[in-house]
């Protein structure tokens, strides 16, 4: 688990040399399957994977984010049996309706799938930067490109500059700190958001003005990549391919399968179905454990010197 905190960001050995499309491919193959397949041994090793990669990529600081996904998790699955009331097992009655325990697992495999999906999401994004996004779709999509730079770009601009207003207001004794009430501290929150909102409309007023001075839109873009297809990235696509064809065999002899209403049943454990949940596991933790591998050989060699 040290060894987890002190590790560069997540899949920064497979993917950060290497071609972006790699990447995209990747991260787009895991979440479709974590999202469609509604299986808790999906759903769950998808999360542990992604939480294995959130904490080689930002160590303790990831911990709150996976404790706010437990949360999550816990809270649909506590929430859907007030909803649905299917299932024979019934744990309580909560205003004349049964709560079942068929639906308490619905609800947690619905949680599960939702919380690693937004964890492989942020790990995408931290992969997946502007550049590399600007050089996949910016030769097919331009404008589609930009957009999405622009997009991945506002998130934590606008967080910094939130966070600026607000101590220097908090500075001058106006900021929500130094508020007096809730009326206070809205009225003080309502001021930051105004001034966040000034900016971000001159800031695409500028943004705008210095496109079209570059003479975006205005003909054929010469697009330039300095990513190339290695033999490295073609060993590692050889490897994430075949488990990906491991679990496609395995999904299709069933070991996606699972039976959550009316009652709770999982897929005979046969070679195959077994043989796919292994290879999902390999599939989703793959990019953390070549990392690991590389880290390790890492500090070995200066060790040795």
């Amino acid at each position: 688990m040290g060894l987890l905190f002190a590790m560069n960001p997540f899949g920064r050995d497979i993917f950060a040399r290497s071609h972006p499309g790699l990447a995209l491919a990747y991260f787009t193959g895991v979440i479709v399957v974590t999202m469609a397949v509604a299986s808790p041994v999906f759903a769950g090793i998808s999360l542990a994977g992604a939480a294995l990669g959130a904490l080689a990529a930002r160590g303790r600081a990831a911990l709150p984010g996976l404790g706010a996904s437990l949360v999550l998790v816990a809270f649909v699955a506590a929430v859907n049996p007030l909803f649905n009331t299917a299932g024979s097992t019934v744990l309580l009655s909560v205003v004349g309706r049964p709560y079942t325990a068929e639906a308490f697992l619905f609800g947690a495999v619905l949680g599960t799938q939702l919380a690693a999906a937004l964890l492989w999401f942020s790990a995408a994004g931290r992969v997946l930067t502007p550049e590399k996004v600007t050089y996949l779709f910016g030769g097919i999509a331009p404008a589609l490109a930009c957009v999405l730079t622009l997009v991945v770009r506002l998130v934590p601009a606008y967080g910094r500059r939130a966070r600026a207003v607000a101590e220097a207001r908090d500075a001058i004794g106006c900021g929500p700190a130094g508020a007096c009430g809730a009326v206070g501290k809205a009225r003080a929150g309502a001021t930051v958001l105004a001034a966040l909102t000034a900016w971000s409309l001159e800031q695409g007023v500028t943004t705008a003005d210095s496109l079209a001075a570059r003479g975006f839109g205005t003909g054929r873009r010469t697009p330039w990549g300095r990513y190339r297809l290695t033999a490295r990235a073609g060993v590692a696509v050889v490897a994430l391919v075949a488990l990906a064809a491991v679990v496609g065999i395995g999904l299709a002899a069933g070991a996606g399968w699972v039976q959550l209403l009316p009652q709770f049943a999982l897929p005979a454990a046969s070679p195959l179905v077994v043989a796919g949940w292994a290879a999902w596991a390999g599939l989703v933790i793959a990019p953390t454990l070549v990392g690991a591998g590389e880290e390790a050989l890492w500090r070995c060699s200066l060790s040795t010197r």
